[in-house]
């Protein structure tokens, strides 16, 4: 009886062992998480169409994010971004800017969830202050909820595409859909509403001049035939910036910035933009800001 026993104690201690190393050969994903994040305040004073205003202090798209991709030829990514209300004392401390995943490979990347506009890519390109301009742009929005994204590299061009599938209820199959093509420092976009038949054109480019950097954008809103179009440029030397949009045949904007870095992650910067109203009844605008920030 004692021999049975001493058998069947060396069988589990043999398959204990077994299971122990088997366990310690079993290798995890080779995934990386990289945290990021911007934290900035500003105070503003921004007129009215009559011309009056007080000073205001508060949060300036401050937020947080996790970005994940794992390692291979064919591998996973992910994103998720949260708005950060530096200014807070309420429930509101956070919102969702971005929550994405996917996978991407030698023949391009397919991600689902809410992600930034590929479209406003192409208008995006003199989004170069902190709190002022790109008045002028004509998109669908910075980031777009229930989207599936496909972007493909091919030679010196990228493709990009998305599509919205909402689901509300009365809306089409499709609500949404953008693509934007670049090829070297050009752009060109398209973007269709499904539900409200608008659709939106753009195009835009850069160039060096030496120290400068110069960034133009011209864009299109297509109503039912009636079209809003808009443009900008924006020039950067050093840490300084200058831009002018407008709207035709409606308001105009200047624009100038300047951002000084004081550490490696910390910077202050001060921005001025003046509104010039089309209509005889509104008073130009003066706009001034300033601000701090932490990049990490």
């Amino acid at each position: 009886m004692s021999s049975i026993k001493l058998m069947g104690g060396a069988l589990a201690l043999s398959m204990a062992i077994s299971s122990v190393s088997y366990a310690a050969e079993v290798s995890l994903p080779d995934v990386s998480a990289e945290i990021y994040g911007k934290l900035n305040y500003h105070a503003y004073y921004n007129e009215n169409t009559s011309g009056t205003a007080t000073w205001k202090s508060g949060n300036n798209a401050s937020r947080i994010g996790l970005s994940i991709s794992e390692g291979g030829d064919i591998k996973a990514v992910g994103k998720i971004e949260v708005g950060v209300n530096i200014d807070d004392s309420g429930s509101d401390t956070f919102s969702s800017r971005l929550a994405y995943l996917g996978v991407e490979g030698p023949l391009g990347s397919a991600t689902i969830g809410r992600q930034d506009s590929v479209f406003s890519s192409v208008t995006g390109a003199t989004d170069v202050f902190n709190v002022y301009g790109s008045n002028a742009d004509q998109n669908q929005g910075s980031r777009i909820s229930n989207t599936l994204v496909i972007k493909k590299d091919i030679g010196s061009a990228s493709v990009s595409s998305m599509i919205q599938m909402d689901g509300a209820d009365g809306n089409k199959d499709i609500d949404k859909y953008e693509t934007a093509v670049g090829i070297g420092p050009v752009s060109v976009g398209y973007a269709k509403d499904n539900n409200t038949e608008i659709d939106y054109m753009a195009i835009s480019g850069s160039h060096d001049l030496g120290d400068v950097a110069i960034s133009a954008a011209y864009s299109i809103k297509d109503d039912a035939g009636t079209e809003t179009k808009g443009y900008e440029i924006v020039g950067t030397m050093g840490n300084i910036s200058l831009g002018y949009g407008e709207i035709v045949d409606g308001d105009s904007f200047i624009t100038a910035g300047i951002d000084h870095s004081l550490t490696d992650a910390f910077s202050v910067y001060a921005e001025y933009q003046l509104e010039q109203n089309v209509s005889s009844s509104e008073e130009d605008q003066n706009n001034y800001a300033i601000g701090a920030k932490v990049v990490f």
